[in-house]
């Protein structure tokens, strides 16, 4: 099942860690600022109260000659007044009436008691103290509404740099994850390197510690791979070469035997004996070429030239044959075919497709085989059109569309595997190129 980057999963969570512990942080820098600027903004009402009341008793006690009793309607200006009043007071006597008052201070008192200390009374907050001697108290009130919006702008002040640095955080972060990762991407791509014909050990010298048992384990697995291929190809290249002499040896027997038994009754149980032997040393033959092919040996340094190669194989495979079967050079267009691929093994590829198309195809039909465009060769024949499922298992070992005729099911695999190690690819299709039937062997040749 496919979970998904493991890049953006990660990226998705620190973001989204780091988002949250950020959030945290900020409600606790939050609460503090809240705590602080309450207690600054309640020591600053506790100066001013300190500073005016003195100010205030001697200004009544100037203009009165000491005598309180007539209420006075006048007021020390503060340099809030100028503009909107934040900060009001007013200055009482025991009773509760009102003697002095700053300008926007309520002309009634206020309803918090005359009592030293803080008192919230909506919408002020208010100090409260007293002056000894007189016994007048002052009450300076603040708005609760400025220290709302002081609040308010100390959390924006706080968040809004939050926004930008999620963001900015979240790309850090995607940056440090695909620069962690660039190791385990680069063991992924040196593991998609191996492939049948290159089962090097890895590269491990810039190998982080962390990824070092893993790509100790993937080098185990390739040296057993190595191990079991070359068992593989040692058996069958000793079986299909130690196989050719002693059936040579008896095909030449037996077709001596056929011969000897012209007219006698035995005579057709020994030919389907020599036909046997002709397809065991076709298996044989196949089995050396698989063999070859899966060596590694197809691929060379430059690309070549390969039309004077394929003008010569269908020449060797064209010519006068049993079923007058025939095989048709296209080379009309005049691209040309470069790769860089051995000769032999080119012709090992081309003899296989010929041979598939000459044994498989619809009889009295030709094997045409065309260069539709640079780098690209085709081989078609006629015949009944083949499913796409059986398409897609032509290429493995022994398997064999459904068919009557002769063949070994390697032929296929031999050409894939030569291609694969050249950087080209076989196509298979079905219909065949232009052609309401039959079937198209295309290879594609790297640019």
């Amino acid at each position: 099942m496919n979970t998904g980057s493991i890049t953006r999963r990660l990226v998705l969570a620190l973001t989204a860690g780091a988002a949250l512990l950020w959030l945290l942080g900020a409600l606790f820098a939050i609460l503090v600022v809240r705590n602080e600027l309450q207690q600054t903004l309640d020591s600053g009402l506790r100066e001013t109260a300190e500073r005016i009341l003195p100010l205030a008793v001697d200004s009544l006690g100037d203009d009165h000659d000491g005598d309180l009793d007539q209420p006075l309607e006048y007021h020390l200006e503060l340099p809030e007044e100028r503009h909107a009043e934040f900060v009001v007071y007013q200055v009482r006597e025991l009773s509760g009436r009102v003697v002095m008052r700053s300008h926007d201070a309520p002309r009634e008192g206020f309803s918090a008691a005359l009592a030293q200390g803080f008192s919230n009374d909506a919408p002020w907050r208010i100090y409260t103290t007293q002056e000894p001697k007189t016994g007048l108290f002052i009450q300076v009130a603040e708005a609760a509404a400025r220290r709302e919006a002081a609040l308010w702008g100390s959390i924006l002040a706080m968040l809004l740099p939050l926004a930008l640095l999620v963001p900015l955080g979240a790309l850090g972060i995607h940056f440090a994850v695909r620069s962690g990762l660039a190791p385990l991407r680069e063991v992924g791509k040196e593991v998609a390197r191996r492939d049948v014909g290159n089962l090097a050990p890895l590269d491990i010298s810039r190998t982080p510690t962390e990824l070092r048992p893993m790509t100790a384990a993937i080098d185990d697995l390739l040296q057993r791979l190595r191990a079991a291929f070359e068992a593989e190809r040692t058996l069958a290249a000793n079986s299909a070469h130690e196989l050719r002499t002693p059936i040579a040896g008896s095909l030449a027997q037996t077709q001596r035997l056929v011969d000897e038994l012209s007219g006698h009754p035995a005579q057709p149980r020994a030919r389907r004996v020599e036909e046997t032997l002709h397809r065991l040393s076709a298996l044989a033959a196949k089995l050396l070429a698989l063999s070859r092919a899966e060596s590694g040996t197809a691929r060379v340094a430059t690309a070549i030239d390969l039309l004077p190669a394929l003008r010569l194989i269908v020449d060797e495979t064209g010519g006068p044959r049993a079923h007058h079967d025939q095989v048709i050079l296209d080379l009309s267009h005049g691209y040309p075919v470069s790769a860089p691929i051995d000769v032999d093994a080119f012709g090992i590829v081309m003899r296989n497709l010929i041979e598939n198309a000459l044994l498989h195809g619809k009889a009295g039909t030709p094997v045409v085989v065309a260069v539709p465009r640079p780098g690209v060769v085709e081989v078609s024949n006629g015949g009944p059109v083949v499913s796409a499922d059986k398409l897609a298992e032509l290429t493995r070992r022994f398997a064999r569309g459904d068919t009557e005729a002769a063949g070994s099911g390697l032929g296929l695999t031999i050409v894939e595997t030569i291609m694969h190690q050249v950087g080209g690819r076989l196509e298979l299709l079905s219909p065949g190129t232009d052609r309401e039937d039959g079937f198209t062997a295309r290879l594609v040749f790297a640019g």
